[in-house]
């Protein structure tokens, strides 16, 4: 269903309507949420979001393990009971007024489907199984030195071959680097204390329904 979502969503070419199901899961109302609010609910949501991150169902270390660390623990995600009532009230006519909050004008009206689809799932709140055949986030490095001495420096690219939304942590010699969205970091880390001799690079990144971590090797601290 989620898959249909999606398509129908990017694709002009696509005439059929989706049914709406009557209890949708957090795998029904992601695509809708990502096509249609991400922009302003996601990793920016302090700034343009009013502190709800919609992008996420919840990031939790139950979830997303270490990953968690890189998401602000300040915002609302979809999945709390006020970021559910707050999409309900959004997505309906308030009073006299000709439209309703969100998405903001001049933005395009959600379709009927996608109106439906959120208002039902914000109803009930779940997050339910995976979309059928969802694949892990990724996490590419270049650059990565094999001895450093004062700094480690190098670049890491965030991804998602599904779309979704991604958060991360690089973890060295007990330091963290937090990454909130897809996209690239110039990653750095002072290395002037650290004790001569490898230290393991390794870094966790989630999508919110798995996270994985990867061993990006060690790195020879030389002084």
């Amino acid at each position: 269903m989620a898959a249909l979502m999606g398509a129908c969503q990017l694709m002009a070419g696509c005439s059929a309507t989706p049914v709406v199901p009557a209890t949708p899961t957090w795998a029904d109302a992601a695509p809708v949420i990502r096509g249609a609010c991400a922009s302003c609910h996601g990793w920016t949501a302090r700034d343009t979001g009013g502190g709800y991150r919609l992008d996420f169902f919840d990031a939790s270390t139950g979830a997303c393990g270490d990953a968690a660390l890189a998401l602000d623990s300040s915002l609302l995600l979809a999945g709390s009971a006020l970021a559910a009532a707050q999409i309900k009230d959004d997505l309906v006519r308030q009073g006299d007024a000709q439209w309703p909050r969100m998405p903001p004008q001049p933005s395009p009206a959600l379709v009927d489907w996608q109106r439906d689809t959120l208002l039902r799932w914000a109803n009930q709140p779940t997050k339910g199984p995976p979309p059928t055949g969802n694949r892990a986030p990724t996490i590419a490095v270049s650059q990565l030195p094999a001895t450093a001495d004062k700094q480690l420096a190098f670049t890491a690219i965030l991804d998602d071959p599904d779309g979704d939304s991604v958060i991360g942590v690089i973890n060295v010699a007990g330091l963290s680097f937090l990454m909130n969205r897809p996209g690239s970091f110039a990653v750095a880390f002072d290395a002037a204390t650290w004790p001569a001799g490898p230290q393991p690079v390794s870094a966790t990144v989630c999508d919110g329904w798995s996270s994985v971590t990867f061993d990006l090797g060690p790195v020879q601290v030389q002084h």
